[in-house]
């Protein structure tokens, strides 16, 4: 009896599913059954692109390897099929999406007219195919004839026609196994890995949004930065910030490549939908050392308003992966929420996706969210702590004066913490405030109590760094800086800041060396131009800083007209001539629009002029500026310190001279 059977014509090509035939021309083409797989079931998805996720899920289990497997996979199909992924004909890879199957293609349903024999010969085949491993398999070959006769290892007798109640069995057989395949497929349950060892660092990758409305990348960024921050609170565990791990988004990775870039032993990837008011969510924790998935979890759908136990099962379950025996403590920071309320949860989110923009625009929309979710829920601290950073960057970005943002600052992190004293992020924020308000000691001990709390905040770090730095407690500066970078070793003002505290300790070639490197990372970091600058002219290498401090003016947007006039004034009297025209533009600007008076008065006390930059200094005390801190580590100001209107300044804004 006859059986239909599908193949597909693939330009010269033959692709048959059923009997996992691959020819071009007539003559077979050998490819192992992983890569066969793949290419099948993206021929019979042609009109999508097919995931990496759910191509490892479908045909690895998702639990024993990783995207390296995938990659050979795919390479040996593009071989087979003599395609370039460069100029693809067949398979199309679009970087954080997957793979597509583009090429022409021509469907038919025949029935098999071979005989029972030739059957038989061709299943024998086939099973030799399958048991081969891709990892062992040279790259896929034409091969001009198939040899049907058995393996001599095997002694089994040469084929010989059978019956068609074999025939039938053989069938029955394939069929039942694949049921039962693909049962197990479909209850497979969340898979924990052995592990011999404790890992003690973990990178939380941003988790792809599948939803394709850019409108909820806000949710899928939030449960990121969500599991990072309650990660973080695993007292021993490193676990990479945000400004790293979101390098990372929207890209195809390796697990070596993250291990080698953050120094991490284990990641955590996965995907949101959100659907209405459903939400799924599918994550896996995977060594960075071999690739092994060390715990999968099962498909979390759920409607949005368990949203925070989805959460919860996660933590623990990935410190179950990593072997981390939780305290009692730990266990209750793990469990913590800090609202019921779904919606305020959201609003929430919103906020902090619009601050983490770093625009005017964005800090606005930023401030509108926290307020909303403070309005659903009034005791939700963590929206408030967002509130209070939110009016810090409206100064430091948005640059309005600090009477009309400070006292809202200072309100929204006090009411932060009233609510909650044990919230890192609600000291992170009083601290903040502590620092522009020249009240470093307070700053200090507020920073100290969010490590405490949160010990992988790499905020917390950055900012006590600061504060070390402005106490004359350089070397423990540095240390806590360095800190910061290796917990947010890919982001770029991380790794400017090292520089700058280098800068302010003195350390000047270690200064240079860091900043290059940040520079190298991102060249178009304007700050990290003007702080080597500093550092080369502290050296005494004019060339250097002069070419430093033209790169960050045109960085900062400075007109053509601008930059040929420093030059000139350089070219005229060297550095001097450099400043006094930094000067005379700064002047011009001050008649059109705000200019913070610090910038005057370095400029006067760099050239000398004593009694200026002391007038200007005066007003900047007056505004109570937060950059006063700065007085005892800024370069600019170095000719000032043994002046005794300097010790005087020094003394009121609670430096010790």
């Amino acid at each position: 009896m006859n059986q239909p059977r599908k193949t597909y014509l693939l330009e010269n090509y033959s692709l048959v599913p059923d009997e996992q035939l691959l020819s071009r021309s007539g003559q077979p083409i050998h490819l192992p059954k992983k890569p066969f797989q793949v290419l099948t079931y993206l021929v019979e998805h042609r009109e999508r692109f097919v995931s990496r996720a759910e191509l490892l899920d479908r045909f690895w289990d998702g639990k024993d390897v990783y995207d390296d497997a995938l990659r050979k996979c795919v390479g040996a199909v593009r071989k087979a099929l003599d395609d370039q992924s460069d100029h693809a004909r067949f398979i199309e890879t679009r970087w954080g999406v997957g793979y597509r199957y583009i090429g022409p293609i021509e469907e038919q349903v025949v029935r098999d007219e071979t005989t029972i024999t030739e059957i038989e010969k061709t299943r024998g085949v086939r099973i030799v195919v399958e048991e081969e491993e891709i990892q062992h398999e040279p790259a896929a070959v034409e091969r001009p004839g198939i040899d049907f006769s058995p393996a001599p290892a095997l002694s089994l007798p040469a084929p010989k026609r059978h019956t068609k109640t074999v025939a039938l069995v053989l069938i029955t057989l394939a069929v039942a196994i694949g049921a039962i395949g693909l049962v197990s497929y479909r209850r497979r349950p969340a898979v924990i890995a052995i592990h011999p060892a404790q890992i003690r660092s973990v990178a939380v990758l941003p988790l792809r949004n599948l939803s394709n409305d850019p409108e909820s990348e806000y949710f899928s960024d939030g449960i990121t930065e969500n599991l990072i921050n309650t990660l973080s609170r695993i007292e021993g565990l490193k676990v990479i910030s945000h400004g790293s791990v979101f390098a990372f988004k929207g890209k195809e990775i390796d697990p070596r490549e993250v291990r080698e870039k953050l120094g991490v032993g284990a990641l955590l990837e996965g995907s949101v939908l959100k659907s209405g008011e459903r939400v799924r969510i599918n994550v896996r924790l995977v060594s960075t050392e071999d690739g092994e998935v060390l715990w999968a979890s099962d498909t979390y759908e759920r409607a949005i308003g368990d949203i925070f136990v989805v959460q919860d099962k996660i933590t623990r379950s990935v410190a179950a992966g990593l072997r981390i025996q939780l305290s009692g403590e730990g266990e209750r920071r793990l469990a913590k929420r800090y609202t019921d309320s779904v919606e305020a949860y959201e609003a929430y989110l919103k906020g902090r996706y619009f601050l983490n923009k770093r625009t005017p625009d964005g800090i606005a929309k930023a401030i509108e969210y926290f307020r909303r979710a403070i309005e659903i829920d009034p005791n939700y601290a963590l929206a408030y702590a967002g509130l209070a950073d939110g009016y810090d960057k409206v100064y430091w970005f948005i640059r309005l004066p600090p009477e009309e943002v400070m006292p809202k600052e200072r309100e929204a992190a006090t009411r932060a913490l009233e609510l909650d004293d044990s919230l890192a992020e609600a000291h992170v924020a009083l601290a903040t405030v502590y620092g522009n308000g020249w009240d470093l000691s307070n700053a200090a001990r507020e920073n100290e109590r969010a490590i405490e709390i949160s010990p992988g905040n790499a905020e917390s770090h950055h900012n006590y760094a600061y504060c070390l730095v402005h106490l004359d407690r350089p070397d423990e500066g540095i240390a806590e800086i360095k800190r910061a970078r290796e917990l947010d070793p890919l982001n770029v003002v991380m790794n400017v800041d090292v520089g700058e505290v280098l800068l302010y300790a003195r350390r000047y070639d270690e200064a240079i060396e860091a900043l290059n490197h940040a520079i190298g990372m991102d060249a178009n970091r304007a700050n990290a131009h003007y702080d080597l600058a500093q550092a080369y002219e502290q050296k005494g290498m004019d060339g250097e800083a002069v070419e430093e401090y033209l790169r960050n003016e045109v960085l900062d947007g400075e007109s053509q007209e601008t930059i040929a006039a420093l030059k000139a004034g350089y070219a005229a009297s060297g550095l001097r001539g450099f400043w006094l025209k930094k000067l005379e533009v700064a002047r011009e600007r001050s008649k059109r629009s705000f200019t913070l008076s610090i910038i005057p008065a370095r400029l006067y006390a760099r050239l000398g002029d004593r009694d200026r930059a002391f007038d200007w200094l005066e007003k900047s005390y007056a505004e109570h500026l937060p950059t006063l801190v700065d007085l005892k580590v800024d370069p600019m100001f170095d000719d000032l310190r043994s002046d005794p209107r300097y010790i005087d300044l020094l003394r009121r804004v609670g430096l010790q001279a």
